[in-house]
């Protein structure tokens, strides 16, 4: 009898290897939305991966040109060059992923009192970060423009479906968006639009679920930064995925991923130094019109979707360590999160601690509850 049962299982662990044999790994390599993105998918022939690497490259390149600020047939080059009326406001018609991604960004917005802020065009513009171009403006013209960064002050009317409300983001329905109807927007006169911080986020979750629609089971995404993954590998084990080490070097850690994505944002990804001396960052507080000065050096998300991961990384750098920690705990724990500050110390969140090893020498490491 046990030699029996023996034989079953080792007949099980045949079959399961021979699954995990079958599959074949495509990887496909493009740039869009100014990143380089390289998809990895396993199917049951290299032809079928191939296939749903290329679909999710036209989804990207789509969405790259409705949310490019600066592609001119672009919708959001569109929106941030429209005429206003004599009331100083422009009506614009956008199309359903536009519209979702507004509302989105609102709530959030909202959610985040301000630190994450798709209204800050003008400001990072001016700064130079948009061209290369950098300078450091003086403190009227930083004021002038913030006058119009109150994003709570776009409108949406005429839509005939809302979006999914964000605390059901994380159950992948966010691909709702498709299925709305164009809208009708309204913004003040001077307000312009970049959702640098969110659209590549909505972009992975878009190809994610075509991945899944091409009938992939197993497939990961670099982002430049944004790391979403679907399922497992295909021998069933978890992706194990480093978090860039922000002074050079090797990964300072790993994190075990399954379904989910883990996003970082960092000051260290692009900066230029002043005329003062000063290192200034691409990452910008809206309170003050000027790049974030904190004593993070990352903020790595983990959750289960790149639309969620990609706003709460930006924002978590914006409110610095203290009001990080705040912010999930009051959130319900619904993501986690791994920062890395100045001072070469580690902070990430309890759920973590199963999945996550340290490849750094960290001076001091903390989990929160």
């Amino acid at each position: 009898m046990k030699n029996e049962r023996s034989l079953v299982f080792f007949l099980i662990f045949i079959c399961f290897l021979l699954m995990s044999c079958s599959q074949k790994m495509e990887s496909t390599s493009f740039t869009a939305m100014n990143t380089y993105m390289t998809v990895k998918t396993y199917g049951k022939n290299v032809k079928s991966a191939a296939a749903a690497n290329q679909l999710v490259k036209q989804e990207v390149e789509r969405l790259e040109k409705i949310f490019s600020t600066t592609i001119e047939d672009s919708e959001v080059y569109r929106i941030n060059n429209s005429v206003p009326d004599n009331n100083g406001f422009s009506t614009i018609s956008v199309m359903p992923e536009t519209t979702y991604l507004i509302e989105k960004s609102l709530e959030l917005y909202k959610l985040t009192n301000g630190a994450f802020n798709p209204a800050l065009y003008p400001v990072i513009k001016e700064w130079g970060f948009t061209t290369g171009d950098y300078k450091i403006p003086s403190k009227e013209k930083i004021s002038q423009l913030l006058e119009f960064s109150n994003f709570s002050k776009i409108e949406i009317s005429e839509k005939l479906m809302s979006a999914p409300p964000l605390d059901s983001i994380l159950k992948a329905d966010h691909d709702k968006a498709l299925s709305s109807t164009a809208s009708i927007i309204t913004k003040p006169i001077g307000m312009q639009l970049d959702f640098g911080a969110i659209g590549k986020g909505f972009a992975g979750d878009r190809a994610i679920a075509v991945l899944r629609e091409a009938g992939a089971k197993s497939g990961l995404l670099d982002f430049g930064g944004n790391i979403q993954v679907l399922g497992t590998k295909p021998d069933g084990s978890d992706w194990t995925v480093g978090i860039k080490n922000p002074w050079g070097g090797q990964p300072v850690a790993a994190v075990k991923l399954r379904d989910s994505c883990m996003i970082t944002s960092g000051g260290y990804e692009r900066f230029f130094t002043g005329e003062d001396g000063k290192k200034y960052i691409h990452i910008f507080d809206s309170k003050t019109g000027r790049p974030v000065e904190n004593d993070l050096e990352s903020v790595t998300i983990i959750c289960r979707e790149g639309i969620y991961g990609d706003a709460l990384s930006t924002s978590l750098f914006v409110m610095g360590l203290d009001k990080a920690i705040d912010f999930w705990q009051q959130r319900g724990r619904d993501f986690n999160f791994v920062i890395i500050t100045k001072d070469k110390s580690l902070v990430y969140t309890s759920a973590l601690e199963k999945s996550i090893s340290l490849l750094f020498d960290f001076d001091s490491v903390r989990v929160v509850e």
